[in-house]
């Protein structure tokens, strides 16, 4: 049964990367190519504005998840729903707080940018972007947290990569009509409320005894300050670039960020469906103390994971500055190609995705009070190195920043997960690294060596994309079964089982 909850969290999670990655390749350029680049970086500036604002959440939802998986394990109903009813408790308490902050960016924000944009235009772009956030904390949160920990996330990822397909054609609809940014933006948030209807009627069909009403228990979520922190941490780290550049180099630099980033997010939301898949898989095995196989599931999450890794960053490094000479094509108020700014963008993708794994673990085991530290150290190295190289090589020096707190995270949950939690030798881990990483750089070693790619179409960049797919994909697979035939072996059985069980 856990397999298979993997699985449906697995491809339902996919679908919806899949889904968004190719929505955020499309509206961008519409936006650009229909307001501008500054407009397109209007937009995507504030959303990291209000990711900021997220922290109000303050940890509640990562430590109720932690805090269900044992009442659940158990069917321990009354704990379930008093773990719920403070989780509740604590997202109405910071949905109004988050509210007055919206309000307040939304008076503040347009002094910013008023140089580049219309006042009117950001103070109504914010109070529609923020809207999303307001009925998390109010009405879903308690629903999102529930069927997370319960293995049921497929649940979540298929509403939602309905209502954003829904959402897109709608926002299509009204750019192609000559509508405004403002209206076009608010009419796909304003669809997405819908996920509020379907989750309510699910919950209540499959959770008849869901109750959140009851006496909160907030002991059992005393953890969130610790996952608090983490929190903070983390919106340094992924958000902080987009506020650096929007204060000290401006929007048209935002949209050439973002352009790269959309590549880069798009990359780590496919590879990411499989941390996902296994988070509350993790906490399940954590709560019942099977050690065994606890190391089992995570050695096949590694093999699995380091080697999607592997083919997903051989495709890009090769793929993307073709990918942004054709997605740019006639786009002129901007320079979109740069290739320093391309390789650094891989550089930093492959540093933060390899600590996905160890990251995965540490939240499935609630560790947030034993990691806050660490997580405080890589924010404050993130946002000191980028701010200071920010004023003297601009986009590439906030990169480096990312860099070189990446490479210091990873490293430090790398050892931390083999050490206290799995207790194994991080060496494990490294040979699937250094293994996988030979393997990506035989993959692409004939383009970086003998074949030169020259690309002035979308039809000729997607027939060379499959075939460089094809043959990474190749590589790296014919490469592990032939030098890990037993593990290939052993998750190739192990689908099957899950996949034909008769």
């Amino acid at each position: 049964m856990r397999t298979k909850k993997i699985i449906l969290n697995l491809f339902s999670n996919v679908t919806l990367q899949i889904v968004t990655v190719i929505i955020n390749f499309i509206m961008p350029r519409l936006f650009i190519t229909t307001y501008g680049s500054a407009t397109n970086g209007l937009v995507t500036s504030i959303k990291y504005f209000l990711s900021y604002l997220r922290i109000v959440e303050a940890g509640a939802g990562s430590a109720s998840i932690a805090a269900l998986y044992k009442p659940l394990a158990m069917n321990d109903k009354e704990q379930i729903n008093g773990i719920l009813s403070a989780t509740h408790y604590f997202y109405r308490r910071s949905g109004i707080i988050f509210v007055f902050l919206v309000a307040l960016l939304a008076i503040g924000y347009p002094l910013l940018v008023n140089k580049e944009i219309s006042p009117l235009i950001a103070f109504n772009l914010v109070i529609v972007l923020g809207l999303s956030g307001v009925w998390e904390y109010f009405l879903i949160g308690r629903y999102l947290v529930l069927l997370t920990a319960d293995q049921k996330s497929y649940i979540v990822y298929r509403i939602q990569t309905a209502l954003l397909i829904a959402s897109t054609i709608l926002s299509y609809t009204f750019l192609t009509l000559g509508f405004s940014i403002v209206v076009v933006v608010g009419s796909s948030s304003i669809l997405l409320l819908l996920d509020i209807l379907f989750l309510k009627v699910y919950v209540q069909k499959k959770y008849p005894y869901f109750n959140s009403s009851v006496k909160p228990n907030t002991p059992a979520i005393s953890k969130k300050w610790d996952a608090f922190i983490h929190q903070i941490a983390s919106l340094v780290v992924f958000n902080t670039p987009i506020i650096l550049i929007s204060i000290f180099l401006g929007l048209t630099e935002v949209s050439v960020f973002t352009v790269y980033n959309m590549v880069s997010n798009g990359i780590t939301l496919f590879i990411s469906a499989f941390s996902g898949a296994m988070l509350a898989a993790f906490g399940d095995i954590l709560v019942k103390e099977e050690r065994e196989a606890l190391q089992k599931h995570f050695h096949y999450f590694e093999y699995v994971f380091f080697a999607v890794v592997a083919f997903c960053y051989t495709c890009t490094a090769i793929l993307i500055l073709p990918f942004m000479t054709v997605y740019t094509a006639g786009i002129v108020d901007a320079n979109y190609i740069r290739p320093e700014l391309a390789t650094l963008f891989v550089i930093c993708g492959i540093a933060n995705a390899l600590r996905i794994p160890a990251t995965t673990l540490v939240n499935s085991a609630g560790h947030f009070k034993e990691t806050k530290m660490r997580a405080v150290i890589e924010a404050a190295l993130s946002f000191c190195v980028s701010f200071v190289l920010v004023q003297f090589i601009g986009v590439e020096g906030i990169l480096i920043g990312s860099l070189c707190s990446h490479v210091y995270r990873t490293c430090d949950l790398m050892l931390y997960t083999s050490k206290v939690i799995l207790k194994i030798s991080v060496f494990v881990t490294l040979k699937k690294l250094v293994f996988n990483g030979s393997l990506a750089f035989v993959a692409a070693s004939p383009f970086l060596f003998f074949i030169e790619l020259h690309i002035a179409s979308v039809g000729a960049w997607i027939v060379a994309a499959m075939c460089i797919s094809i043959w990474t994909i190749t590589v790296i697979f014919l490469g592990n079964c032939i030098c890990q035939p037993i593990t290939t072996r052993n998750i190739l059985l192990h689908l099957k089982r899950v996949i034909s069980p008769h």
